[in-house]
């Protein structure tokens, strides 16, 4: 089978499309065909070994893991001797973050438990872009508590890889969204539902006089104190943090700076691959209450240039990689 793996950190050109055995399951594994894979940040990141701090658990001179990719959709077709919860012939997906990555390949090898059951009513190639994205975002919607009808939602850095799910999580909820980043993606923000979009190279949001009842931050491009000056009484701020300086600054400061000034600002404990997360993302999708946007798909053999598609920052929606 082919796979597409990596031997040190680097950019696209370090990555390779290899012939492999076929993977065996061991006595707790299953073996998944993979119908689609996507491309998150955090891919990008694991592909550049950033940020250095994170090497500590991705290895720290070269990456822990040869295999590439994080989401995954297909079909389960063996399992080992102790493994009852999937069977041959199911639909599963799962985000592989904390078991071993390699979703961009023809099969992949992971354990059973990390596989979550996928509805027949979700196509694989929708599923495929939803684990790792989607469940930041709803983990990070949820984090600032219920957000409720007609509330002023901000999500910054709307249109990467987490903020398409972002602003149509706070739409589902009945919120007005303004949606913040660069003015090319202004009209695929819109499709998503955004009530407002704003050109961050043209305008500083934290200064216009506007006031938000929630600020998701994901852009993490500026300190927590500068959203603090277009949040509302008793408004709520979090940060989907890419940065360890970022994530300790608004951990350290965001309570007893949230107490002084009547606001709520912090970071959450975001915990990968939940099932009952990934469910309600399936409730979502089936719903279309959540309508991922593709912005292209490639096969296996195109892996770099999707990489390089994402790390160019002009995609508007996510980008497949299909065996």
């Amino acid at each position: 089978m082919r796979a597409v793996v990596r031997d040190r950190y680097g950019t696209a050109d370090v990555l390779r499309v290899v012939t492999v055995d076929d993977p065996v399951p061991g006595p707790a594994d299953a073996v998944v065909r993979v119908a689609a894979a996507s491309l998150n940040t955090a891919d990008l990141d694991h592909l550049l070994g950033r940020p250095r701090a994170a090497r500590v658990a991705t290895g720290l001179v070269r990456p822990a893991h040869r295999g590439v990719g994080l989401d995954l959709a297909g079909t389960v077709e063996s399992v080992g001797s102790d493994v009852t919860g999937v069977q041959p012939g199911d639909r599963v997906w799962a985000d592989l973050f904390d078991s071993g990555h390699g979703a961009f390949a023809d099969r992949v090898r992971v354990p059973a438990s990390a596989l979550t059951p996928l509805p027949d009513g979700v196509p694989f190639e929708t599923a495929a872009t939803a684990p790792h994205s989607g469940t930041l975002a709803l983990q990070s919607v949820r984090s600032v508590g219920p957000v409720r009808e007609g509330e002023r939602v901000l999500v910054n850095g709307a249109g990467g890889c987490v903020g398409p799910f972002a602003v149509q999580l706070a739409k589902a909820r009945g919120a007005v969204v303004t949606a913040v980043d660069h003015g090319g993606k202004a009209a695929f923000l819109r499709e998503l539902g955004a009530d407002e979009t704003v050109d961050h190279t043209r305008e500083d949001v934290t200064r216009g006089g506007r006031r938000f009842d929630v600020v998701v931050d994901i852009a993490d491009t500026r300190p927590f104190l500068a959203f603090r000056r277009c949040l509302a009484p008793g408004g709520r701020y979090v940060l989907v943090a890419r940065r360890l300086g970022s994530f300790l600054g608004t951990a350290a400061l965001g309570t007893p700076v949230g107490a002084l000034t009547g606001v709520r600002a912090g970071t959450f404990a975001w915990r990968p691959n939940q099932r009952a997360d990934l469910d309600e993302l399936a409730a979502l999708l089936s719903s279309g209450a959540v309508r991922p946007r593709v912005d292209r798909t490639y096969f296996l053999d195109e892996a770099p240039d999707a990489f390089r598609h994402l790390a160019a920052g002009t995609s508007r929606g996510k980008l497949l990689i299909v065996p």
